[in-house]
């Protein structure tokens, strides 16, 4: 059987996908009747046939398989598998996390440089000035979680400290950052 033909499906739409995957149920259950009829397997030659058609009968399978994904998603409007949305997540569930290792790697490249704008050094200054209000442990989790986007359970396990702690840490954290740039800002 030749499988490899170019067939215009249209625009990609839930209707078209549906007509997909119901002709293709339609392949997949003519190569099941033609798999059952050729049992059993007598020659060399039949077994081929049979292995190319149960190879044909599972590449159907899998296009089925990825039309009812993308029907599922056309339906709900959302990936399908997730109970929320990306929207209704929460911000920790929405942040990219990175590998400290690199994120420590970028951070030595950058102080090697020696070609610095007066900018950057003085942004870096005023980062500097305003971490600085923070003690280690709260530093250790704001930079852990805004430098490096690790979720609060994540950081508690790095730092060996329960979840709550780390909200705690991090409260107070945000709260001596806003006073020192209020402070900044009224200063300069």
């Amino acid at each position: 059987m030749n499988l490899n033909r170019i067939v215009d499906l249209g625009p990609a739409s839930l209707e078209n996908y549906l007509e997909t995957r119901r002709s293709l149920l339609r392949i997949a259950s003519d190569l099941t009747v033609k798999i059952s009829a050729m049992e059993p397997v007598r020659t060399m030659e039949d077994m081929n046939r049979l292995l190319a058609l149960e190879q044909d009968r599972k590449w159907i399978m899998e296009m089925i398989a990825s039309c009812s994904y993308i029907i599922e998603w056309l339906e709900t409007g959302r990936m399908p598998g997730n109970r929320r949305g990306i929207e209704r997540r929460a911000g920790y569930q929405r942040e990219v996390l990175t590998d400290p290792s690199r994120m420590q790697a970028m951070q030595a490249a950058a102080r090697q440089t020696e070609s610095i704008p007066s900018d950057q050094e003085e942004f870096r200054e005023r980062l500097e000035r305003v971490l600085g209000v923070l003690t280690e442990r709260e530093r250790d989790c704001y930079v852990l979680a805004h430098g490096e986007c690790f979720t609060f359970a994540e950081i508690a396990g790095l730092l060996g400290i329960s979840k709550s702690s780390v909200g705690t840490y991090m409260t107070r954290a945000q709260r001596k950052i806003l006073l020192a740039v209020e402070g900044e800002c009224r200063v300069g």
